[in-house]
């Protein structure tokens, strides 16, 4: 009889250690959502239909045929970052997204600056995201927050020439902000 409790008690505790397993792994390769920060579409247009002009018995939607616009060209971003501190600078070009982190791992941005060195900063810290014709900047759930000129952001907030993005114990200046013609 004890060599059935001792049997279930390693079979549960291997069936625990299996779970906190995988739950760090699934936390760990967490995906990076991609939040649209533009306004939502007001959908007066969809009020504005074409009727026949039949009886109500009758009456259909008129087909209303129009070519899809087609897409416009997504633009290059280029933005020049430099660490106060170092004087080190960073030069990225990218479409959508830029990340920042401590990681050295391939996430799930176009651009990232691994900041090994600083152990204060998150794996995944922090990202600047294009909306519209602006760039903002996102904490992305860091454990010490990420800073805008020295106030904590709580939302996407618009980032430009000259600010300072603190994270950890690294201060990172925006030195330019391009866009492609």
């Amino acid at each position: 009889m004890m060599y059935w409790i001792i049997l279930i008690v390693l079979a549960v505790l291997i069936l625990v250690t299996i779970i906190a397993t995988i739950v760090t792994i699934v936390k760990e390769r967490k995906v990076y959502k991609s939040y649209e920060l533009d306004e939502e579409i007001d959908d007066e247009d969809e009020d504005e239909e074409d009727y026949d002009e039949r009886p109500a018995k009758k009456r259909r939607k008129k087909a209303v045929e129009e070519e899809p616009a087609p897409a416009p060209k997504k633009k290059r971003w280029k933005l020049i970052l430099e660490n106060v501190d170092t004087q080190e600078r960073y030069d990225f070009i990218f479409y959508d997204s830029f990340g920042i982190g401590r990681t050295t791992k391939e996430v799930a941005f176009e651009e990232f600056l691994p900041l090994p060195d600083d152990k204060k900063i998150s794996k995944v810290h922090c990202s600047i995201v294009r909306s519209k014709d602006k760039l903002y900047l996102r904490d992305e759930g860091s454990k010490n927050h990420t800073y805008l000129n020295g106030k904590k952001i709580q939302k996407p907030i618009l980032i430009q020439k000259e600010d300072i993005i603190s994270i950890g114990e690294t201060d990172l200046e925006v030195v330019r902000i391009l866009r492609e013609a």
